[in-house]
């Protein structure tokens, strides 16, 4: 169920500082706009409080609970971090909110001119070159390792959640930690059998029971293989559209994608072969040194 979006002039009621608003997209509960400050330009998010129907009082507390712990864990990891590879946040701080008589939480981050790689796939242009898919690869691994010093997942990286952008000393950059996960405190969600993680990028150890004790920063490197691997081939590597959940699901724990160098012949064998390395479905055997995966990336390696 989307979410509720509300009327455009009860948003910017809401919020007096706001000088100009424009939808920009929805998904799931969040909603985002471009708005302007005055002269400034940046993206603000507003988040449904909403329950599941039929939920009793109690259940509706636990759930706007966990809903509010999720969006507030996410504006304190971009507060504690300030890298160019990382969205960053804007100038209106995270507090609930009544827009139309309805409850959400807002804040804004940083506008960041470009696309999401996603939409730069359906249009279906021009393959990246080897340079792009090198810096794409480069800002992923700096933005997890990042993350992982903190003792964070992100849990979710996939191409609609990497910009590309206008700004070629900061060509990519890494969105939404929404379902974020560190380690170092208990799960969030009150429902263990849940998943949080997009189904098409998701790691093959989150699909077992306790995988909240298995994970670490290399299930975050599985994830930005598949979304390099599939923006350089325009095709994703294990999932079709057309696939059920759970042949999605057997895809991710069962089925060996084809090599990157067979769908990209141009491409160099090395880096091809990273990809692919990046994609086994142990962690065991997947690149375990992140900072020699950097330091041989920007060599040219």
């Amino acid at each position: 169920m989307p979410i509720t979006l509300p009327d455009p002039n009860d948003v910017k009621a809401a919020f007096p500082v706001i000088t100009d608003l424009t939808f920009l997209a929805a998904g799931g509960f969040k909603a985002v706009y471009k708005i302007a400050l005055g002269s400034k330009i940046e993206a603000l998010k507003i988040i449904e409080m909403r329950s599941t129907p039929g939920a009793s009082a109690e259940e509706k507390a636990i759930e706007w609970t966990e809903l509010r712990a999720r969006v507030s864990r996410e504006v304190s990891v971009l507060k504690d971090i300030n890298i160019p590879e990382l969205v960053r946040l804007g100038a209106i701080e995270l507090a609930p909110v009544l827009i139309g008589g309805k409850d959400y939480l807002a804040y804004s981050e940083e506008f960041i001119i470009g696309k999401d790689l996603m939409k730069l796939i359906r249009e279906n242009g021009p393959r990246p070159d080897e340079v792009e898919l090198r810096a794409l690869i480069l800002t992923l691994l700096k933005a997890i390792r990042e993350l992982w010093g903190k003792g964070i997942i992100h849990r979710d990286i996939k191409p609609a959640n990497i910009m590309k952008t206008e700004d070629p000393a900061r060509p990519f950059v890494l969105m939404d930690l929404g379902i974020a996960f560190a380690v170092d405190e208990t799960g969030i969600t009150g429902n263990s059998a849940a998943i949080p993680a997009t189904m098409k990028y998701i790691a093959p150890e989150m699909l077992f029971r306790g995988f909240r004790n298995m994970i670490d920063w290399r299930s975050d490197l599985y994830a930005a293989g598949l979304s390099v691997y599939e923006y350089a081939a325009f095709i994703h590597p294990l999932a079709r559209g057309s696939d059920d959940p759970g042949t999605t699901l057997y895809n991710a724990l069962k089925k060996t994608p084809k090599f990157l160098k067979e769908v990209r012949q141009d491409l160099n064998g090395k880096f091809c072969t990273l990809i692919d390395q990046m994609l086994k479905k142990k962690q065991a055997l997947r690149p375990s040194n992140i900072e020699m995966l950097i330091k041989n990336l920007e060599a040219g390696l």
